[in-house]
């Protein structure tokens, strides 16, 4: 675990957090004995070789993947202690998640993917939906909202992701190779957004990427290897 971090400003802790999958015979350790935190506000990007535990990590942080062992706090939510409906919940009001395939529903058009979890939530009043539509018109997409998302390029949908993650106003935002499938001045345009909405609402941020540059639009890397923290590093601005 970090030092001097308090813990009223810790949004996400790991404590001993183990991931094992597999039988005895099969086993396969992807995260071994992880313990961190990460504090409100805060944007992180996690790097390493295919193979580290980037992917597993972001999963158990997610809650979509339990630990073999260790616990891991949300929002000063032990998650350990909730069942799968609670869980689901939970992630419903706590998590927004930006993946590399943006993972919109085909038939919805774009004010209905980015309300989507207003309705899942039963948020979805007149005032929140018209949130909704003044968080597209920042990104630029207030004259787009009736379209489905083959009709958008990779970075409209995406910047449709992007507003669904943020319009339940989460404490943490989980993002998966958010910029995997964009080209470079479209990563860099949606990571400038993503990066200015999230400090704007004091969201915190755990990214995934392999990608260097992108990493540098956070605050600290943490790289893996073989399923443990090899180092933590403080991005120079």
């Amino acid at each position: 675990m970090e030092k001097n971090t308090r813990r009223s400003e810790v949004v996400i802790e790991l404590d001993h957090v183990v991931k094992v999958y597999g039988t005895k015979k099969t086993e396969y350790t992807a995260i071994r004995d992880i313990s961190m935190s990460v504090k409100k506000g805060e944007f992180v990007s996690v790097l390493g070789p295919s193979g580290s535990g980037k992917t597993t990590l972001m999963n158990l942080i997610g809650t979509l993947d339990r630990p073999t062992s260790g616990r891991i706090l949300l929002d000063g939510v032990d998650t350990s202690t909730l069942d799968s409906r609670e869980l689901a919940v939970l992630r419903n009001r706590k998590i927004g998640f930006i993946f590399q395939s943006y993972n919109l529903v085909p038939y919805l058009n774009m004010l209905e993917n980015v309300t989507l979890p207003l309705i899942v939530d039963g948020l979805d009043t007149t005032e929140n939906i018209e949130r909704g539509r003044e968080m597209l018109k920042e990104v630029g997409l207030d004259g787009k909202l009736a379209l489905k998302p083959n009709e958008l390029s990779g970075g409209q949908q995406q910047r449709v992701a992007i507003v669904r993650a943020l319009i339940n106003r989460p404490p943490i935002v989980l993002a998966d190779e958010p910029t995997g499938n964009l080209d470079s001045k479209t990563s860099d345009a949606v990571m400038q957004m993503l990066k200015r909405m999230a400090k704007e609402n004091n969201i915190t941020i755990v990214m995934v990427t392999h990608e260097q540059d992108i990493a540098e639009f956070s605050e600290r890397s943490i790289y893996l290897k073989d399923g443990i923290i090899e180092k933590y590093v403080t991005v120079k601005k």
